[in-house]
């Protein structure tokens, strides 16, 4: 895509999401009109070092909402990214929600929306995560391959399925089920063709107090088609995550598995992901985020089980708000990957601008 082309695009998506403000009256009037909220992140990330495999990235990330009626919301979020290089234009977010309270918090939503399973997928956006990465690892990253004709996958990935999902929440609980037409473990790209099959999605989560929660979630369903000399094959993710905040500081972690049929038996990867977060001044924090990986990985004649291969990242970032709406981070990576034995050290530096317009 040319620069022309994604400089067209964003400004059609600015004009079409901006077009319903105008007809806004002011908030005094505000009663029982339409409301609509609107906010853009822009972000620049590098990282330097001998085995960085990547350019300079940016992203334009915009979303926004629109309510119809009481209770009833559309919501988008077009992206224009440029990744490994090439620009590329995404719509992570087009659905359709009702809300409404009836002894308990109820939500209902159709369309494309984030896959509600995975820490890593309530801070994919450059201003809401903390590190100079601003995603997990782990949701870009492939296993090792599982074998023969077997699609990539990851251990738990980065999706914005089509389907459906029911929320329900009070003040100590919640609870949700989803189906979408994506596995959980679909190594995430651009573009390209995928796996389209019913995969059904349920969790739960307890908050004990404020600022705590724990939550599990479970996904299953196809993540290959049949090939030649092989059948379907399925994959099953159970996930466990937690979250603190107290003071100045955060701490959250999830542990995931993924058990995945492969030509000559089943397979299973699992890992971790803790992180911390501290507020050092008004201005300054803190972020630190460690990821560890186990997999199996098969040979590629065979298809029969060799040792399993193991991948450990830390990332390390310093940030500092240089206005309420510009954030500069610094940051180190240590990574180890599948199949190496030495470490990869990097440094990281990112720009995140974020408004909230309306």
């Amino acid at each position: 895509m040319t620069r022309t082309r994604i400089v067209m695009t964003v400004a059609l998506l600015l004009a079409w999401l901006s077009a319903p403000v105008a007809a806004q009256p002011s908030p005094e009037a505000v009663g029982t009109q339409r409301r609509v909220a609107i906010d853009t992140v822009a972000g620049w990330q590098d990282f330097f070092g001998e085995d960085v495999d990547w350019p300079a990235q940016f992203i334009v990330d915009l979303a926004g909402s629109v309510e119809l009626a009481p209770g009833w919301q559309v919501s988008v979020r077009p992206i224009v990214w440029r990744i490994r290089g090439d620009w590329d234009t995404l719509l992570d977010q087009a659905s359709l929600r009702y809300e409404t309270r009836r002894g308990v918090n109820w939500r209902i939503e159709a369309g494309r929306f984030p896959s509600p399973i995975g820490l890593g997928l309530t801070e994919n956006r450059a201003n809401l995560n903390a590190g100079v990465l601003w995603w997990h690892r782990p949701y870009y990253m492939p296993l090792p391959s599982l074998g023969n004709d077997v699609p990539r996958a990851s251990l738990i990935a980065t999706l914005y399925p089509w389907g459906a999902q029911a929320a329900v929440s009070a003040d100590h609980w919640d609870a949700r089920a989803a189906i979408v037409d994506r596995p959980a473990v679909e190594f995430w790209r651009p573009t390209g063709d995928t796996v389209r099959h019913p995969n059904l999605i349920v969790g739960a989560g307890v908050t004990p107090r404020q600022g705590l929660r724990f939550g599990v979630a479970s996904a299953r369903g196809r993540y290959a088609d049949a090939a030649a000399g092989r059948g379907a094959l399925d994959s099953t993710t159970i996930q466990i995550e937690g979250d603190f905040s107290f003071g100045y500081n955060r701490l959250s972690g999830e542990w995931v598995r993924s058990e995945f049929e492969a030509p000559g038996g089943a397979r299973a990867a699992e890992g971790w992901t803790a992180q911390a977060q501290r507020t050092l001044t008004p201005r300054l924090f803190a972020h630190s985020r460690m990821t560890t990986i186990r997999s199996p990985r098969a040979a590629t004649s065979f298809a029969t089980l060799v040792d399993l291969q193991r991948y450990r990242s830390i990332d390390s970032t310093l940030g500092y708000l240089v206005t309420p709406e510009l954030t500069f981070r610094v940051g180190h990576a240590a990574i180890r990957s599948f199949g190496r034995d030495v470490t990869d050290h990097q440094l990281g530096l990112s720009l995140i601008w974020s408004r909230r317009w309306w």
